[in-house]
């Protein structure tokens, strides 16, 4: 209500506690409240989004029971618009950055960005691995391998072994790294040389002129055991092989060729 003083004047009365305001007139923006509540505070984004909202309740709620229904409140309108200006104000540049990446989405610039940021740093974090070739485990016996009798059946009895053609004096070499379970004369192998080279695996060379190695002796893969002769039962000079697992005689050739040599 407003009291009259003169003659078809009006005087207008102030609000006691806020005198920015004038009753019966539009409300003063909520900015200039919430203003130096907000100025010079961390707070963060989305405490001042709560604050905002609640505000902005408040104000709805307060001019809606003042006003005709369905009849919009001009005041409370720019009071929200002034609320989330400030609420944008307060906002810092890091969590702008946080929400924007938060927000992205797959095919938006930002998460593409993201993905490739990512993949970028994967790549950094891992070392090509450049592939070796197959390393060659087992070596010829032989300088020079020219193969004249096979694995299996001869002369009525299994042959089990194959023979390489060498003069007698030819260097024999071990296929592969073991111990010298066997050096000397064998009955129709004439001088033998046994080499167990673990797991079961045991190789032959026979009809040997010469042996130059002992029983127990460690011999690596290449060395020299022997010299190729026409020693036993045997029809000219030649080295006979065999290869052995768990005690029984296998075929040579595709046994050297799973163990990556190729004599065939």
């Amino acid at each position: 209500m407003s009291d009259t003083g003169l003659e078809g004047a009006v005087t207008v009365r102030r609000h006691a506690a806020r005198p920015h305001r004038t009753r019966g007139q539009h409300r003063a923006s909520w900015a200039a409240e919430l203003t130096p509540i907000l100025s010079g505070t961390q707070r963060r984004y989305t405490a001042v989004v709560g604050s905002a909202v609640t505000g902005a309740s408040i104000v709805a709620l307060a001019t809606a029971a003042g006003m005709p229904s369905g009849e919009p409140d001009p005041a409370a309108s720019q009071a929200v618009a002034d609320i989330a200006a400030l609420a944008a104000e307060a906002e810092t540049p890091e969590e702008s950055e946080q929400a924007t990446s938060e927000a992205a989405t797959p095919g938006e610039p930002g998460a593409e960005a993201t993905a490739e940021q990512e993949t970028a740093e994967e790549e950094e974090r891992t070392s090509p691995v450049t592939p070796q070739a197959a390393q060659v485990e087992w070596t010829a016996p032989l300088d020079s391998v020219n193969i004249t009798s096979l694995f299996g059946q001869r002369w009525g009895r299994n042959h089990n072994g194959i023979d390489f053609a060498a003069e007698t004096g030819t260097p024999v070499y071990t296929v592969y790294p073991g111990t010298v379970k066997h050096a000397g004369w064998e009955s129709g192998f004439g001088n033998l040389v046994i080499i167990d080279h673990g797991d079961g695996v045991e190789t032959y060379y026979a009809h040997n002129s010469e042996i130059n190695v002992s029983e127990g002796d460690w011999v690596d893969m290449g060395d020299q055991i022997a010299n190729a002769g026409n020693t036993g039962f045997s029809f000219g000079s030649h080295v006979h092989f065999e290869v052995h697992v768990d005690g029984e005689p296998v075929e040579p050739l595709g046994y050297l060729d799973e163990a990556g040599l190729s004599l065939g």
